[in-house]
């Protein structure tokens, strides 16, 4: 995929939605930066479920929300729907109201075409500003010269050995989803796959804090879980994920750490989350 294919994807997104798509597609197109990423109907957890905003810029932290005339009957839920945005976040959120007459939206286009600029030109004042490099963010150097992974950054490899490579496995191709560091002692690499098949019952929670990891070959299970409890590692995982745009990643999740007290052979083997960022030994 490149980044013509990205925007183009992100931007379809908005075809049966007349009202969005033309304000979002203004938006960028007024903005005409090919160095600033954005996404549409991006996902943000909630406590009690999801939100999918209407465009949102990463570099920024900006969502853009975009609001028809049915959202004059629901002002407290947009209300409660922002809250838990801006608190799970700490993001900003430009909403645009769609109006009778086409000059309003335009106005207000403008002024949040002002606003993102302003942004941009105090991030790029105070040296903050990163430019958009769409392959950069899928290659591993590019990790390994941050020192870091952290899952605020969304990281996520379009392949296997790229995510090893990027913690110094040295692969030229892999074969399999669960790899012993050699690096990094007491960790292991894991690409979990969440879909039921014959062999396997695999899920992760909402929050994506709970991994639950279930055998269920009748011949294989109790041995697969008691060398699973006897043997408890540190996992750096990157979970098989199909984005918004139904492209196939491996998105780091965190690092997980199995619950001993709570897993069984019958509930499957619970590992939770105990790092959003995993530090890496930096390249010289």
């Amino acid at each position: 995929m490149t980044k013509r294919d990205y925007i183009i994807k992100q931007l379809s997104k908005t075809n049966k939605k007349n009202f969005e798509n033309y304000v979002l597609t203004r938006i960028w197109h007024l903005l005409n930066r090919e160095d600033i990423k954005f996404v549409t109907q991006q996902y943000v957890h909630r406590p009690n479920g999801h939100a999918l905003t209407d465009m949102y810029f990463p570099q920024l932290n900006l969502h853009i929300e975009v609001d028809e005339p049915f959202h004059k009957k629901q002002v407290q839920l947009d209300i409660n729907r922002e809250t838990d945005i801006i608190q799970a976040t700490n993001h900003i959120i430009k909403r645009i109201e769609i109006t009778e007459e086409i000059e309003p939206i335009n106005k207000q286009i403008d002024e949040i075409i002002d606003f993102i600029r302003s942004i941009i030109k105090n991030q790029e004042m105070t040296g903050k500003f990163e430019s958009w490099d769409f392959e950069k963010k899928f290659d591993p150097d590019y990790y390994v010269k941050k020192g870091y992974l952290d899952i605020a950054e969304n990281p996520a490899f379009r392949r296997i050995v790229d995510a090893c490579n990027c913690l110094g496995q040295n692969y030229i191709a892999v074969q399999s989803n669960w790899f012993k560091s050699k690096v990094y002692d007491g960790y292991y690499l894991w690409f979990p796959k969440f879909y039921n098949n014959d062999e396997w019952d695999n899920s992760i929670s909402d929050d994506g804090l709970i991994i639950t990891e279930k055998c269920k070959n009748p011949k294989k299970a109790e041995k697969w879980f008691n060398n699973t409890i006897n043997n408890p590692v540190k996992r750096i995982t990157f979970p098989r994920r199909i984005d918004n745009l139904g492209f196939r990643l491996y998105k780091f999740t965190g690092i997980f750490e199995t619950d001993l007290e709570n897993s069984s052979i019958e509930n499957g083997v619970i590992h939770r989350r105990v790092a959003d960022r995993f530090e890496m030994i930096k390249a010289d």
